[in-house]
């Protein structure tokens, strides 16, 4: 299949190459995670949340529908997309959110798609705070990393300086346990300490090769 950069499609016949989601909600420890399949595996991660940044730079086809569709008041002076403009239209119009999600998500999984149908690194991690059903057709599994609410919340007061009330907004806007687990091939339960999520890392890693 050709693809638009003029990149010849790998053959991944004779390789065993790996294609994991990891998801998990804000302050579950996702981060520390990757760069330790970075440093363990030399795994390359794709950050859905980059390439939708990424689609919104002028010139971009995100970009382009977006300000079609919501007009240019969120614009700066070089036309460059002002994101906490924008995130206040969002946040105030439900109509405009869903307008965007509706825009971006399907440029986003395209190209995340894309970029693992034509990598020759063996270990590639997409990770994200949502997943469909559909993005199994191109993952091997999604992994959901857990920790139980207060202590995510300990770690985004002490991270990120939120408040408690921060938190539970953020926690409530997004999916449930039950939501993630529904979806996932395994759970990683990052809640205690980092000795025992890298013991179960590791086995998982044996599990997996």
């Amino acid at each position: 299949m050709a693809v638009s950069d003029g990149r010849k499609a790998v053959n991944h016949e004779y390789r065993n190459i790996r294609k994991i989601g990891i998801t998990g909600g804000a302050g579950s420890g996702k981060s520390q995670i990757l760069l330790w399949l970075k440093e363990q595996k030399g795994a390359r991660v794709i950050r859905t949340d980059d390439v939708a940044k990424a689609l919104m730079e002028p010139g971009k086809e995100g970009y382009r529908q977006v300000v079609e569709a919501l007009g240019t008041s969120f614009l700066e002076k070089d036309g460059h997309i002002c994101r906490p403009a924008l995130a206040r239209i969002i946040f105030r119009d439900k109509e405009a959110k869903a307008t965007v999600d509706r825009i971006t998500h399907p440029l986003v999984w395209e190209m995340v798609q894309n970029e693992l149908n034509h990598t020759d690194t063996l270990w590639n991690i997409v990770e994200s705070a949502l997943f469909s059903k559909d993005a199994l057709s191109f993952l091997d599994e999604i992994w959901y990393v857990y920790a139980p609410e207060p202590i995510r919340t300990e770690r985004l007061i002490n991270s990120r300086g939120y408040q408690e009330e921060r938190c539970r907004a953020m926690f409530a806007s997004q999916p449930s346990k039950e939501e993630y687990q529904s979806l996932a091939s395994r759970v990683i339960d990052n809640g205690g300490s980092w000795e025992f999520t890298k013991t179960q890392l590791t086995e998982l890693l044996l599990n997996f090769s």
